[in-house]
């Protein structure tokens, strides 16, 4: 069988006569656009993440266990120095 080869198409520019040949435009790739996509909730999915962990950190609940817990610690090191 024959392959038939694709001629290039040209684009005369006037007063010069010069030929330039029309670059082939193809369509862009559906898996360009499913990987873009997947980066963009991604990226969301993290920052959303992130933000969830900033505001449960600074909550007044945690905020007042970690000074509990601090608390408790020097407590317990004046309850060892005083019991020996």
């Amino acid at each position: 069988m024959k392959q038939i080869k694709r001629q290039a198409t040209s684009k005369v520019v006037p007063f010069t006569g010069e030929f330039y040949p029309i670059p082939d435009t193809e369509p862009t790739s559906v898996g360009n656009n499913i990987a873009a996509y997947l980066v963009i909730v991604a990226a969301a999915l993290i920052c959303g993440l992130s933000m969830g962990a900033i505001s449960t950190y600074q909550s007044a609940d945690q905020v007042q266990l970690r000074e509990m817990k601090a608390q408790s610690q020097q407590l317990e090191k004046v309850k060892n120095q005083v019991c020996r």
